[in-house]
């Protein structure tokens, strides 16, 4: 729930089917406050403080973070339109996005807290768990499939997304990425037991009655270090999910023909162009 709640925001400059981010951006708010509904149960008196404390969360990423994303992707748009890219220079480039999600998910953690902290009441947490343990059963219904369904779930993501900023991928490109997720796809339900694990950790933490200050500090901790909640096999795993897309990612990029390429850079450049306009508009 609170990696749903706390980098929604950022999440929101991969908009699947919208072809402007500036309208996609103006949905924000709304997604985000959907996500905190499922979890949270929210009295009709308690409904504009949390309005408020999305509405400053938004606004905070809009100033903050947007140029920052802009200025990553302007510099990809470079490369893209330049040599093309170093495998150093595609690391770093995954090096650099993760800490700008890290530091989009540590500077939520004020307006997550704000929430929160009229949510340890016993009624509240029990609604809280239930919620979570339902979206929790639905994501393991995916791992009842086949597993070749399952893996065609994974490389159709993974297409979409790519095609997203690249255009149509080639024949050989969809070869590499099918080749990619067969190899590192994992049919265990690991990261749903870390999630369930965290889940009833945020749960027992809240229910000790925190202050704001101490849940902001768990919520920082639980977004940017998950490791010291669940333990440092998470924090393998999760370096070698990342090093997994740095291969395929990789493996992408130096297949690129030149229409793909200026198709990337225009797209990158195209959504630094509205970030910077988001962030400079009153």
């Amino acid at each position: 729930m609170l990696k749903k709640f706390g980098i929604i925001a950022a999440l929101c400059v991969f908009v699947a089917g919208c072809s402007s981010l500036k309208i996609a951006y103006g949905f924000a708010e709304t997604v985000i406050r959907d996500r905190a509904e499922t979890y949270l149960d929210i009295s009709e008196q308690e409904g504009p403080a949390l309005e408020a404390e999305i509405s400053e969360l938004v606004s905070w990423h809009r100033f903050e973070m947007l140029p920052k994303y802009a200025a990553f992707f302007e510099s990809q748009a470079q490369l893209a339109e330049g040599a093309g890219w170093t495998r150093p220079q595609v690391e770093e480039a995954v090096r650099t996005f993760r800490a700008l999600i890290k530091e989009t998910s540590a500077g939520a953690a004020p307006y997550i807290s704000r929430v929160l902290v009229n949510h340890t009441s016993e009624v509240k947490l029990n609604y809280i768990k239930y919620a979570m343990a339902d979206v929790l059963s639905d994501r393991r219904e995916r791992y009842d499939e086949p597993l070749e369904d399952q893996i065609d779930t994974s490389v159709e993501k993974a297409v979409s997304n790519y095609e997203r900023f690249f255009g149509s991928l080639s024949n050989q490109q969809l070869a590499i990425v099918r080749e990619h997720k067969t190899a590192t796809y994992d049919p265990t339900g690991t990261w749903l037991n870390w999630r369930e694990k965290r889940q009833d950790d945020l749960v027992q933490f809240l229910s000790t009655q925190p202050d704001v200050k101490a849940i902001e500090a768990y919520v920082t901790v639980a977004l940017t270090a998950p490791e010291q909640i669940v333990g440092e096999a998470y924090r393998t795993r999760a370096d070698r999910w990342w090093a997994w897309q740095t291969d395929l990612l990789f493996d992408i990029l130096t297949t690129l023909d030149e229409a793909q390429r200026q198709t990337f850079a225009d797209n990158l450049r195209g959504y630094a162009v509205d970030m910077v306009e988001l962030a400079d508009a009153s």
